[in-house]
């Protein structure tokens, strides 16, 4: 499984640590306010996969928008999930170690997946499944552009454990977003302006942010 985890990047825990008490982060806000109008009607079930150390439900709470979503965040990652348990004590339950590729999700109303989509090991199997756990709306943060490209990041002068930087073709998504019964709308990422962004020594990416929504029969 050559996935993010916080034994990825080791020395970044401190960081991330930091960045969870201190900083607000801009793709948080620019999806929250999508759960906003989405939840105008009455209150919503999400879940979060790949919620890490619980940055995305910081932005919902800090919106006072925790009574209007029925909030679950799934990371595979104990220290990542304990670090927003600790900090969100009040729905620690909340924050479940889950293997998104491999165990079933629960039906929500909207899922959200953010930065992680990327790193799966069979993510074209896992949007379906994702889809499929899906009743009204999809939130996909992830790499896209004019090709497929399948790449692991095994450099040990880089990182101390591999991890998949994959990036997803924009058609082939929309297709499997269309055979899956949902439209497919492909919107700036306002995190980085969806401009190509050097991930690692020579290897850019550019994030968009995809919004599908349940085509009722």
């Amino acid at each position: 499984m050559a996935t993010h985890t916080s034994k990825t990047f080791p020395q970044n825990i401190k960081l991330y640590e930091d960045r969870l008490k201190y900083v607000d982060l801009i793709w948080c806000k620019q999806v929250v306010y999508m759960l906003k109008e989405f939840c105008l009607l009455g209150q919503i079930s999400v879940n979060d996969i790949g919620c890490n150390y619980g940055q995305l439900y910081k932005e919902i709470k800090r919106r006072g928008l925790e009574k209007k979503i029925d909030y679950n965040g799934y990371d595979i990652d104990e220290l990542f999930l304990n670090m927003a348990k600790k900090a969100f004590p009040e729905c620690a339950s909340k924050f479940v170690k889950l293997d998104a590729e491999t165990e079933r999700l629960d039906i929500r109303d909207i899922t959200i997946c953010s930065a992680t989509f990327e790193h799966f090991d069979n993510p074209q199997n896992s949007l379906k499944k994702m889809l499929a756990a899906t009743s009204k709306h999809i939130i996909l943060r992830t790499f896209v552009g004019s090709e497929s490209i399948n790449f692991v990041q095994d450099n040990k002068s880089i990182v101390a454990e591999p991890y998949n930087i994959n990036q997803f073709n924009l058609f082939e998504l929309c297709e499997i977003f269309f055979e899956q019964g949902f439209t497919f709308n492909c919107l700036k990422d306002e995190a980085t302006e969806s401009i190509p962004k050097e991930i690692t020594s020579g290897l850019y990416r550019t994030m968009y942010i995809i919004v599908g929504t349940r085509i009722s029969d």
